[in-house]
């Protein structure tokens, strides 16, 4: 019988081929784009940015910022740009008994403009890029 010879075949070419090919990362096309991204000149110590493809060709891709600094993988292409950060705005009780533990309340900290309704727009080309994010709550 030769089933073990043909299973070892099989096997044999699969490898071959993933050698050959390589595993992918499903990350093909992909782009580096990073920056620091400021709010009334400090860094956003927390948060996340978004890229959204504006041709809708392309998906949303996201990151998280941290210390100011952000990088993300992204689709070359014109994209609109969102950034989020919550700021701690009080605290409330987690449950409706007095012994209930609290927890924090957060609100925007980066104005609409820059997230909600974002005038924020860069072009991502093939190569590595960097983009800086200065922005003004005024």
């Amino acid at each position: 019988m030769r089933t073990p010879q043909l299973v070892a075949g099989t096997i044999g070419l699969s490898l071959l081929l993933l050698l050959s090919f390589g595993c992918g990362s499903g990350r093909s096309g992909m782009v580096e784009v990073t920056g620091k991204v400021t709010l009334d000149g400090q860094p956003v110590s927390k948060g996340k940015i978004t890229l959204e493809a504006t041709d809708g060709k392309g998906g949303v891709e996201g990151g998280s910022i941290e210390n100011g600094e952000y990088s993300v993988m992204t689709t070359p292409g014109s994209k609109a740009v969102k950034i989020n950060s919550p700021k701690v705005v009080g605290q409330k009780k987690t449950y409706g008994t007095a012994d209930s533990p609290t927890e924090e309340v957060t609100a925007e900290a980066i104005p609409k403009n820059f997230n909600k309704d974002t005038e924020l727009k860069i072009e991502v080309t093939s190569s590595s890029l960097e983009h800086n994010f200065d922005l003004k709550s005024k």
